[in-house]
Formats: structure tokens, sequence, C-alpha cells
């Protein structure tokens, strides 16, 4: 019976020793672990992706606008205009006085720049001489202008925009006059049922296509930029449109 309960004894004492070498062990193992994670160099935070930006909007145009010259401020010279006596007679020479003229000329430029409210007929007045721009009867005249120097001869030129004809025949065309030469050169690319202007960008001349607005009471108007249609060209004195 006691042979028993020290075989018994005997037992337990194997049975503890090994729990207690698989605990040693497990924490052996564990105690490794550790510090090879702590030796082990640390890795960089993940930077996060930056998220898309939005392709940023056009500056927009700001509108542009046209005022009546003030009768005390401007007085045509009739006789210099070209006009004939039966155009005159048709129109009434009332119709080309003082206070009938819209002043269209370009910031810096060094001479002048009129339509007529009444009839539309738009001239250059530089040196005291008055050249007409544009082609065509009837229509706006007149509808945009900017100083440039589309030929690259360090002279001022004009671009400017010209409606002509009535109602669904009327038509807008780009035109060109050469300051030193006294030439004047019209596209012969246009645009039906609506109206152009021009903007200057960075040393290049672009083409819009523009809603106008007319006071009513004055004959004054305003253009307002929609569309870019593309880039003006000047070879040999005849204009070409780039298209964008």
């Amino acid at each position: 019976m006691e042979q028993k309960k020290s075989n018994g004894k005997k037992g337990l004492r194997v049975l503890l020793l090994v729990l207690g070498g698989i605990l040693l062990l497990g924490l052996a193992m564990g105690a490794t672990v550790l510090i090879q994670q702590s030796l082990r160099p640390k890795r960089p935070a993940a930077t996060p992706t930056p998220e898309p930006t939005a392709t940023p909007e056009p500056t927009p145009i700001p509108d542009r606008r046209y005022d009546v010259l003030d009768p005390s401020a401007f007085t045509p010279e009739t006789e210099k205009l070209g006009l004939t006596e039966a155009e005159l007679d048709y129109y009434g020479e009332e119709n080309f006085a003082p206070g009938m003229w819209i002043d269209l000329t370009p910031e810096g430029f060094s001479g002048a720049v009129i339509r007529n409210i009444a009839v539309g007929y738009s001239y250059v007045v530089l040196d005291g001489a008055y050249y007409r721009l544009g082609e065509g009867d009837d229509g706006k005249g007149l509808i945009d202008a900017v100083l440039c120097d589309l030929n690259g001869d360090d002279e001022e030129d004009l671009l400017y925009t010209y409606h002509f004809g009535t109602k669904e025949d009327g038509e807008t065309k780009v035109g060109w006059f050469d300051c030193a030469e006294k030439t004047n050169a019209v596209s012969s690319f246009g645009i039906r049922n609506d109206y152009l202007a021009i903007c200057e960008e960075n040393g290049a001349y672009a083409v819009y296509r523009c809603s106008r607005a007319v006071d009513a009471a004055s004959g004054a108007f305003s253009l307002h930029f929609t569309d870019r249609i593309g880039e003006m060209l000047e070879q040999g004195g005849t204009l070409y449109l780039m298209l964008q």
C-alpha cells in the first residue's frame, strides 16, 4: 500500500515537471518574439492617397460694354464719312449727327472707333481721316474691337467683329484694320444669326461667341462672352481662324 502511494507521488512529480517545462518553454518563446519585435525597425506610417482635385474652372471673361458718345464730346465730320447723296437722302442727315454714335475705341488706341446707332455704319477715325469698317449694309455694324499687332510689324492694328444683313440673313464676321497701311480685310468665314467678340489672351486673339444686350433708351449695348471658338491668325493680309 505504501509502495503504491510512493509511485503515485512520483508520477505526479513527473507530470508537474513536464508541465513546468512546457510553461517555461512557452515563456521563453514568447520572450524571444517580443525581443525580436522590439529590435525590428519600425515601418513608416502609410501616407494617405490624396483625393483627386477637380479641374479648375476657367476665369470668366467680364462683360464688355459700349456706350453712346456724348454729343458735346464728338461731332462727326459728315463730309468725311464717304456717304453718297442717295444714302443721306435715304437715311436722313440727322441720323449721322452728334449723339448717334457708339464709342468702341479700345483702350490705348491712338485714334477712335465709332459706330452709328441708326444705320450701323462703322469707322476708324485716324489722323483726321475716316475709314469704313466691315462690309454690306443693314445689320448691327461693329460689335466689338480690340487693339492688336496681328502681323507683328510693331504697329498698332485693330481686330473687330462686324454684323451685317437682316434677320435670318444676318451674319457676323471678323475684320482686321492695318493702321500702318490703312487697309481693311474681312474674314471669309462668319457665323449666322449670332454674334462674335474678340479677347486678347497671352498675346493671342481668341474669337468667342457672345450674346448682346441693348439699352433700348440709349442704344448702348453690352456683350456677354460664352463659347470660345478659336484664335485669329494673319498671313499675307488674309485672316484665318484656327479652331480650338
